[in-house]
């Protein structure tokens, strides 16, 4: 039996019959049963609670249950097991039976919709029984009362409305389907903000778009609902600066209907307005950043729409000005630096570990500590990551662009849940930086100590590097002790490519394949890189040089270098100390490779 204050409050509830939400009714019931301090023992007061904790359309698939309700919380405790509130594991056949003599005997439409749909629910779940029509019927009555009395607000109203469309669809039910189809409408024309898209157009999608009633509206209706989004339009466009999501709303609705009866001259009007709105608008061109996005965006809905020739015209009209953006794609960043201090005695010490005490190290020891030294490891990289994922999550949660230097997105990714490689990939890219100071240490000390033509006798112990080579190494070499970088890094590239396939050769495995000119291509770096024999060559650290060379020289999320070299894609970077150091650093690692017969 419930305790008298929580029945007091439902008697009011009941009488007064006022606008109300579920969650509210949630908050008030945990605040008479004072359930932060006290543990429920009885199992009505439970029911209660529990009933208006549910989050309801509810669409996580990972923790949910496969039915419209879901936990309101899900957390992992101490043994990392997952523990969710509240839980399907609490609803059994007594609270079930509880909820249902609820649903029959409360007045209030809310709670009445409220405790039909648990038991609709909750009932073939955790009884594994077949779903009671009348309880649907019941949910879509009380809906349809909560929207007509107005006891719930605007965006509240589209929602129950949309659970009991899905109701009677699923139930079959004509009547309450022609009932409903008034309803949807009069609710959103009483609602309806123009300010607040949330409120309108869902009228025009479920009835005209999507027809999910097997009632045909009349030509009336259907142009009753067209005229009001047109009208609708008229008035974002003759605003100012109008403001291109609100328009974006609007068009995605029109678009589609007029798509979909071949209106081609409507269809190319609004797809107009929709662009119009976006190059008005003050903020949207504001920065590189936004401009792009709008123009993606632009790329995406004449997508959709390529069976007409004008869409197929614009789309490629929208390419070509992505792509030559130039300063107008710009991105207006801030830049923040942070300094980091390093002893003399760390720097004393790092110089000691790879040159030997008193630089007393042969060349070609210096020069595989280096190379091995600076390959970062692979798993240090992801745990990091997990550690900065779970202090700073919401970075983590946001999408993530990565733009040429005209300004156009090159590649774009998810959150860290969605996109885990490429944010372990990001990482491996930041820290890559990160690390520059102590191997620019490492090779200003290099070129204090020797000649290039030292370095190069170094490099040839190694069979990836061909005798005819020398002279176009020796010419790498000595502009990377001149630092001239821009030339360093243009030898570099090609070198490292024949090397890798050298590597191939000399292991006995292909590195070309079949052109349909009955000839033979070689295969590009990025596959060679992905097959594994680095890996292998490599052994203890193959892993980790397999995915260092990858993120230097061909993932898009990396620094790319390779292909960003081969296709004038931010070019500038090839003048960098940091990049030819880095090239430099993997002609290193692979001068590492020997002949079996050869001492490793």
């Amino acid at each position: 039996m419930i305790r008298r204050g929580l029945q007091d409050y439902f008697a009011e509830l009941e009488n007064k019959l006022e606008s109300i939400e579920e969650f509210a009714i949630g908050e008030k019931i945990g605040e008479i049963l004072n359930v932060k301090q006290e543990k429920l023992s009885d199992k009505e007061e439970l029911a209660e609670y529990i009933a208006f904790q549910f989050m309801d359309h509810y669409s996580n698939k990972d923790s949910g249950w496969g039915i419209y309700f879901g936990p309101k919380i899900v957390w992992k405790n101490e043994s990392g097991e997952f523990v969710e509130f509240p839980s399907i594991k609490q609803v059994d056949s007594e609270i079930l039976a509880y909820w249902r003599k609820r649903a029959v005997e409360c007045k209030h439409p809310v709670l009445v919709h409220r405790y039909a749909d648990l038991v609709f629910n909750f009932e073939p779940a955790v009884l594994k029984k077949n779903i009671d029509f009348t309880l649907a019927q019941k949910i879509i009555d009380s809906g349809i009362e909560i929207c007509n009395t107005n006891l719930n607000d605007g965006l509240g109203c589209r929602f129950k409305l949309e659970r009991c469309l899905s109701l009677a669809v699923q139930i079959n039910d004509e009547t309450r389907m022609s009932g409903l189809k008034d309803v949807i409408i009069a609710t959103e024309k009483k609602y309806a903000e123009d300010n607040k898209p949330g409120l309108w157009g869902y009228a025009f999608q479920w009835l005209v778009l999507e027809k999910k009633l097997n009632l045909a509206l009349s030509n009336e209706e259907i142009r009753n609902l067209l005229d009001d989004l047109e009208g609708r339009l008229k008035r974002f466009m003759a605003m100012e600066d109008p403001d291109p999501w609100h328009v974006e709303c609007v068009i995605r609705l029109l678009a589609s209907y007029y798509s979909i009866n071949n209106d081609e001259a409507n269809l190319k009007r609004v797809l107009n307005d929709f662009e119009t709105a976006f190059r008005k608008n003050k903020y949207a061109n504001s920065d590189g950043m936004l401009i792009t996005n709008y123009l993606e965006k632009f790329i995406d809905i004449y997508l959709e729409y390529l069976v007409f020739q004008f869409a197929k015209d614009a789309r490629v009209r929208i390419i070509n000005e992505l792509s030559s953006l130039g300063n107008r794609g710009k991105f207006a960043m801030h830049e923040f630096s942070t300094e980091i201090k390093v002893e003399n005695a760390d720097i004393e010490k790092f110089v000691t570990a790879i040159f030997g005490v008193d630089n007393s190290d042969s060349p070609d020891k210096i020069i595989a500590k280096i190379a091995v030294n600076f390959i970062l490891r692979k798993k240090t990289v992801a745990d990091q990551l997990n550690d900065l994922s779970k202090n700073h999550p919401l970075t983590y949660l946001m999408s993530h662009v990565i733009s040429s230097e005209d300004g156009y997105p090159i590649v774009k990714f998810g959150s860290i849940t969605e996109d885990y490689d490429k944010h372990l990939l990001e990482n491996f890219s930041r820290n890559l930086h990160f690390h520059a100071f102590f191997l620019r240490i490492a090779f200003d000390k290099l070129r204090e100590l020797y000649i290039p033509e030292k370095i190069l006798d170094v490099l040839f112990l190694s069979p990836v590097f061909e005798e005819d080579d020398k002279d176009y190494i020796l010419k790498l070499l000595k502009s990377f002790w001149d630092k001239d970088y821009l030339t360093t890094c243009c030898l570099s590239v090609p070198l490292i490519e024949d090397a890798v396939r050298n590597l191939y050769r000399i292991n006995n495995q292909t590195y070309i394949r079949p052109n349909v000119d009955d000839g033979y291509d070689v295969v590009n770096l990025d596959k060679l890189l992905n097959r594994g024999l680095i890996r292998e060559v490599f052994q203890a650290v193959g892993e980790d040089a397999e995915y260092y060379f990858r993120v230097l020289l061909t993932e898009r999320v990396g620094w790319n270098l390779r292909n960003n070299f081969a296709h004038g894609i931010n070019i500038k970077l090839f003048e960098s100390e940091d990049v030819a150091n880095r090239l430099v650093h993997v002609l290193f690692c692979l001068s590492l490779v020997r002949n079996s017969e050869q001492p490793k």
